[in-house]
């Protein structure tokens, strides 16, 4: 099986790299499975602003990586896009959300799944409303480069929860079709 992110970000990756481990204590054909990180910042979205934008970005992820695949043979092929971005809450639109979200296919079949969800604190939400990057913001109130490591999710959670589990729990979430199929057949 090869598995293709489309990303080379660590915590992406690391993502990844943990949902598929716990995922094989339940499948075994995801344990030997090769990750592939692959580049393709060239269609990810500027920080996406509502879920639809996010689930959109984790999409076109996912069909880049998989356009770009150039391997055959009779590998299982699933190809991960990853986003996340920033999504109000409620009606009045003072709360944002930071939310993760992933994208999976193998070419024919789709699915999705969600990393949860962190409100933002207001400052930092009117920040990224006002069009700066929440790398930026998250790296200014740390007072050094965390966007890469802890990321919003370590400093909004005090590392109760970091990028990379995010983006685990979005892949474990959305890989639940490939690795329990049966129940996703099933009619009632």
């Amino acid at each position: 099986m090869i598995i293709l992110v489309g990303s080379t970000r660590a915590a992406k990756v690391d993502g990844v790299r943990a949902a598929l481990e716990a995922v094989a204590d339940r499948d075994a054909r995801f344990r030997e499975a090769v990750v592939e990180a692959v580049d393709v910042a060239d269609v990810a979205p500027v920080m996406p602003m509502t879920e639809a934008a996010i689930v959109e970005g984790a999409r076109a992820r996912a069909t880049a990586v998989m356009n770009r695949h150039t391997r055959t043979g009779p590998d299982t092929i699933l190809a991960i896009g990853l986003e996340g971005g920033v999504d109000p809450v409620g009606a009045g639109g003072d709360h944002y959300a930071l939310k993760t979200w992933a994208a999976i296919t193998d070419g024919s079949r789709w699915s999705y799944g969600a990393g949860g969800a962190v409100l933002l604190p207001r400052a930092v939400a009117r920040a990224v409303v006002g069009g700066r990057e929440l790398g930026d913001v998250v790296d200014a109130l740390a007072g050094t480069p965390i966007r890469g490591t802890r990321g919003a999710w370590g400093l909004l959670t005090l590392d109760l929860i970091g990028r990379r589990d995010a983006f685990k729990l979005a892949v474990v979430a959305a890989l639940a079709p490939f690795y329990n199929p049966a129940l996703y057949a099933s009619d009632l």
